[in-house]
């Protein structure tokens, strides 16, 4: 009996060690999303257009830059997104804009980082000033921009987003904590588990959206890094006209599962001077399953002219 306790117990160690090596094959979109509609065709073409690349700090970044006009739009995903998760908005205002969008590296985990990759690219690009769209982590890290290098932010979008705080720390400070020490498979079945359960059915059971998220190659460090980001303080100024002059728009909906309702409050207390559009029932991405009526927001807010 005893040895085959021991038996056991190895087992159970062999199994948990092993699982911290099983590798994760991430499905394809194609395998996840069968159908053959405009949506689908649109994405293929966008995603067999080349991405640029930029080295910094021995980190390599990869952006997509494209579109004419005299104005730069930059697009931030959020947490669990890449460059291509905005290809609905790049096709849209590329007419008309230059637009850029990057995919961060799993390494980095700070606002920092975030904004030394970033101007780095706008560097290489030659562009002076953008309209930036920030979504949810995005739109934190907009926010940033706006408080480091307000000479170069022409308008901002925060889209599904919050301010800084220390709510997300004490709500998810446990599951960061656990992370490293959780084999990846199970860390990324208990991601596809709230997926599936609590943000799909709020964006109106897209399918799309599903299989583009499912498809995102999944890591474990960039999940953890990602989280720093998200709990990366800084203290806006708010006296700094400069700052305040830019114009805002923030972008919410009054049934994202992913932004706490507190936090969407103290977003629009603390940029009292932007306007505010709310999606009805949409979720917390709804520029991927309404796209239609956000590049319409988004196109009207880019149009208006500044007040004097």
């Amino acid at each position: 009996m005893l040895n085959y306790l021991k038996y056991f117990v190895f087992s159970l160690l062999a199994l948990w060690l092993a699982s911290y090596f099983i590798p994760l094959p991430t499905p394809s979109f194609d395998s996840l999303y069968t159908k053959v509609d405009t949506a689908s065709k649109s994405l293929k073409e966008f995603r067999a257009r080349p991405l640029k690349k930029i080295l910094l700090d021995d980190l390599t970044w990869e952006y997509y830059a494209g579109g004419t006009g005299d104005k730069c739009i930059l697009l931030i995903h959020g947490m669990g997104g890449t460059y291509d998760i905005w290809g609905n908005q790049i096709q849209f205002f590329e007419t008309e804009y230059k637009v850029i969008s990057y995919t961060l590296p799993d390494e980095v985990h700070s606002l920092e980082e975030c904004k030394n990759g970033l101007m780095t690219i706008l560097n290489q690009e030659g562009i002076e000033k953008v309209m930036v769209i920030g979504t949810s982590m995005g739109g934190y890290i907009a926010q940033y921009l706006i408080e480091t290098d307000p000479d170069r932010i022409e308008k901002a979008i925060l889209s599904n987003t919050f301010p800084p705080n220390d709510l997300i720390e004490k709500t998810n400070g446990f599951t960061r904590k656990t992370i490293p020490i959780l084999p990846s498979i199970l860390v990324e079945k208990l991601a596809e588990r709230n997926l599936k359960k609590v943000v799909i059915p709020a964006s109106e059971n897209s399918e799309l959206l599903e299989a583009f998220l499912l498809s995102v190659p999944f890591s474990k460090k960039s999940l953890a890094n990602r989280f720093d980001i998200l709990t990366d303080s800084f203290v806006p100024d708010r006296l700094d006209e400069k700052k305040m002059r830019i114009p805002k728009l923030i972008v919410e909906s009054d049934n994202d599962p992913l932004i706490d309702p507190e936090l969407r409050s103290a977003l629009k207390i603390l940029y009292p001077e932007s306007l505010v559009y709310t999606f009805r029932n949409k979720g917390h991405f709804p520029y991927v399953n309404t796209v239609k009526e956000y590049n319409e927001v988004v196109e009207a807010f880019l149009k208006t002219k500044p007040q004097e």
